[in-house]
């Protein structure tokens, strides 16, 4: 068999294959994959928590309660709140930003707390796990987590 037969044969099976996968769904052409996740309306998700305070400035140890609290995703508004520490709340919703499926409600902030100017408030849920954290944003590049637990959904169904 010859150089050109061979190589025509060889494309020829790849053209085969990946026909085969597009008609299967396993390969797409230019399309996202799709996930699943809520992309539209209002996302309510109730959150078993961890909170870490900071106690007479952050050299002290920090006070440690858990508890149960609510967040709220708006999809259609691009916002969010949730009551947690420097609360991002229902009256000062954040900025919703949804990167595959972790969502990130952000507020840029500007007071002083612990010494040190407060720059933002942020707070994620991965969807893909549950996972929710709260962390501020200090000056000289600092971050100081707040919070960590997990979400579930308010009715019960995957996110």
């Amino acid at each position: 068999m010859t150089k050109s037969k061979a190589i025509l044969i060889l494309l020829l099976l790849i053209a085969v294959v990946m026909g085969a996968l597009t008609a299967t769904g396993l390969l797409r052409w230019g399309e996202e994959p799709k996930t699943g996740f809520q992309k539209n309306g209002l996302l309510t998700v109730i959150c078993d928590v961890e909170v870490s305070r900071p106690n007479n400035g952050l050299g002290q140890p920090f006070d440690v309660e858990t508890m149960t609290m609510p967040a709220e995703f708006d999809f259609d508004e691009k916002t969010g709140w949730y009551p947690g520490e420097f609360t991002i709340s229902q009256n000062r919703k954040g900025t919703l930003t949804v990167t595959g499926p972790v969502l990130e409600i952000s507020r840029p902030a500007m007071f002083k707390k612990y010494g040190f100017a407060v720059l933002g408030d942020h707070v994620t849920l991965d969807r893909s796990n549950g996972s929710f954290k709260q962390w501020i944003d200090l000056e000289g590049a600092k971050r100081l987590e707040l919070i960590t637990g997990s979400c579930r959904r308010t009715t019960n169904v995957p996110f």
